[in-house]
């Protein structure tokens, strides 16, 4: 059963691996700030799944038995950069004369990649029988998601600014 888990933990390298190599190129090539900003938060985020992984996987090639804990997920800082991407934006939004289509092509190839990686690793999470690694799996399925929530996000910020800050600024709409 480890050398399973350790197939499946590849797998998983692999893909945050392809993931952080495709943001990395999206960030250099974007031309909007949201795009470069989202870019970089996704890159800074699969290098650090790729770190957690590659430890557990280290640990369980040696023991050969899951953990008993591990890392926890989504941290305060990397929550509070997300929301300050759409702060920034919202800044700098009405300089923005024109939207590159690269950059939505590139947010909406990011959202497939993350929606593949929640979705792989929910998965993962429904066949493990160790509680610890469900709960490893179901915490970066919940990321992937938290990710892909951000880059929608994005998207629907780039298409149409004003229904994004009519659903995000909860404000009253004056008639």
């Amino acid at each position: 059963m480890p050398q399973s888990r350790l197939l499946i933990l590849k797998k998983a390298l692999q893909l945050e691996n392809d993931g952080m190599v495709f943001y990395a190129a999206a960030m250099q090539k974007s031309t909007s700030l949201i795009g470069r900003q989202m870019f970089d938060y996704l890159h800074r985020s699969e290098k650090d799944h790729i770190q957690r992984i590659r430890t557990l996987y280290h640990t369980l090639e040696q023991s050969g038995s899951w953990p008993e804990t591990t890392a926890s997920g989504i941290t305060e800082a990397a929550e509070l950069q997300r929301k300050s991407i759409f702060g920034d934006a919202i800044k700098n939004i009405q300089q923005q004369q024109s939207l590159d289509s690269d950059d939505l092509d590139a947010l909406k190839q990011a959202a497939e990649f993350e929606r593949s990686g929640e979705h792989f690793y929910a998965e993962q999470a429904k066949r493990a029988e160790d509680p610890f690694e469900q709960a490893f799996y179901r915490q970066l399925a919940l990321e992937e998601d938290h990710h892909l929530r951000a880059i929608e996000d994005s998207i629907l910020m780039l298409e149409d600014p004003q229904g994004f800050f009519a659903q995000y600024e909860k404000g009253t709409l004056a008639g």
